[in-house]
Formats: C-alpha cells, sequence, structure tokens
C-alpha cells in the first residue's frame, strides 16, 4: 500500500483524465477489446489522447506468442486505421506497443519503431547472468534485482522507448529493500528523468495486483528527480480504461507533487 493513499470522494468526481498511453487489445490473448473499442472509450471519458500498447513479441522469442512483424501488420495496424477514420475528429489515436528491451537488438526495435508511432518498455524478461529472468518469479534476490534495473537502465540509454511501464515490477514479490537496491533504483529514474522518458504509476498494480506496485520507493524518486510522470491504467479490457483505480492514482499524484504529463516525446 502507498503510504496515505486515501482519496476524498469530491477529489475523484473533480479530477480529469485526459490521456493514456498503455493499453491492451484482444490480440494478446489475456485482454479484451479493440482499438476502436478503446477509441470509443476514451472519447466518451474525456480523454484528448489515447495509445494502445499490445504485447510484442520478445526479441529473443522467451515471450507468449503476442504481436509479431507479420500480425502486426495484417492484425494490429489495420485496427488504427478504422478507428482514426472513425473517431480522429474527436481524439487522437497512437499506435504501440509494449516490449521489454533486451542490448544487442537494435535492428529489431529499428525495424519496430517505424511501424509505430511509439514504444512502451515494460520489462517483464530480464537478463542476469547470461539467463532470462521473470520479474514477477526472480525478483527477491539482490542480485537479480540489480541485474533488472541494469536492464532497464540500458533501456533509457537506447533511446527507443517514449514510456517507462510499471518500473517497480520488481518488487512485486515485496523482496527486502538493501541499499544497493535503494540506490540503483533511485540511479534509474534520475536517468528516466533526464531522458524525458515518462515514468509510469501503474493502476493495473493497484486493480489486479492487491497494490504490490506502484511502490513508495517509485513515488519518491519521480518526487525526487522531477521526472516526467504518466498514470497509466495498463487496461486489459476498455471498461476499466478511466476507473477509479486510474483516478485515485492521479488524485494521489498530484498530492505527491509529482511532474504528470499528457504527452509524450515519441520516437
Amino acid at each position: 500500500m502507498l503510504k496515505n493513499f486515501e482519496v476524498d470522494p469530491e477529489e475523484l468526481a473533480e479530477v480529469k483524465v485526459t490521456s493514456n498511453f498503455h493499453t491492451h487489445n484482444f490480440l494478446c490473448g489475456h485482454a479484451g477489446g479493440t482499438v476502436c473499442d478503446y477509441a470509443a472509450e476514451a472519447v466518451g471519458n474525456g480523454l484528448s489522447i489515447i495509445g494502445i500498447s499490445d504485447h510484442f513479441s520478445s526479441p529473443l522469442g522467451t515471450s507468449e506468442p503476442y504481436l509479431t512483424f507479420e500480425t502486426i501488420n495484417t492484425e494490429y495496424l489495420p485496427q488504427f486505421a478504422e478507428a482514426r477514420e472513425k473517431f480522429g475528429g474527436k481524439i487522437k489515436i497512437l499506435s504501440a506497443v509494449e516490449i521489454e528491451y533486451f542490448y544487442g537488438q537494435g535492428d529489431f526495435y529499428n525495424r519496430l519503431s517505424d511501424k509505430l508511432d511509439y514504444l512502451v518498455l515494460g520489462q517483464h524478461e530480464f537478463m542476469c547472468d547470461g539467463d532470462v529472468k521473470n520479474s514477477f518469479c526472480d525478483g527477491v534476490g539482490e542480485r537479480n534485482i540489480l541485474a533488472y534495473i541494469e536492464n532497464i537502465r540500458r533501456a533509457i540509454d537506447s533511446g527507443y522507448f517514449s514510456v517507462l511501464a510499471h518500473p517497480d515490477l520488481i518488487f512485486y514479490r515485496r523482496p527486502t529493500l538493501t541499499r544497493a537496491v535503494e540506490c540503483a533504483f533511485d540511479g534509474m529514474i534520475r536517468a528516466a528523468a533526464h531522458s524525458g522518458i515518462a515514468v509510469e504509476l501503474n493502476a493495473n498494480g493497484i486493480r489486479s495486483h492487491n497494490f504490490r506496485y506502484p511502490t513508495d520507493l517509485l513515488v519518491e524518486s519521480c518526487e525526487k528527480h522531477g521526472a516526467n510522470v504518466v498514470v497509466s491504467s495498463d487496461a486489459h479490457s476498455p471498461d476499466v480504461l478511466c476507473d477509479e483505480y486510474v483516478k485515485s492514482l492521479y488524485v494521489y499524484a498530484q498530492k505527491c507533487g509529482l511532474k504528470i504529463v499528457n504527452t509524450i516525446e515519441l520516437h
């Protein structure tokens, strides 16, 4: 639980959410809704910009069978054309994918970037001592956590990504935070702040994962370094795009004095 995460109902009623850059599509297999479905929901909630960012298969071939370079052309991007034709006069619709970063795969990310408006870094998997680790399962030891942070630092330096999604996912199993971990994590957020990448507070960590993220460490580091912050739904169905979890997190971020942004740098 985040410190003092209490939101007055009046504040919740008054909050105005105008953007969302992390949402999922039915194509990933564990979400529902098309780009048109999300665009309609976004327009109904008064958003001015929405980005759809379904999962893309890892360049190492280790992730679920998500979007590929074939299906992105045949099944994903055509949805954006349809949505823009239908809703383009009411809202800006951006195309994206969420994907891990692995060092040495520059050609892969260049090719992917050329097809989309932006990329979301979602480091569910990471390299540690030559092996692929999983953030949900392998985030309890200091060595793994530091390796995860180093993977993200390299991703930030690569310049491919516009949004850093749930950067504290590695704390999913609530490990004991050592001084080395706290310093490395703080340095990662400092690097993100200097790069201009938008650091995400993820409402799905509250909605679906019992407050395992976002964490106080993330909020404190973002405030300390003046990082650009986006509050994202990480919606897996259109009806939660602007739900109470998103709005509550938005109010909380405002109270913490975070630098909330409603636009991102496109690459």
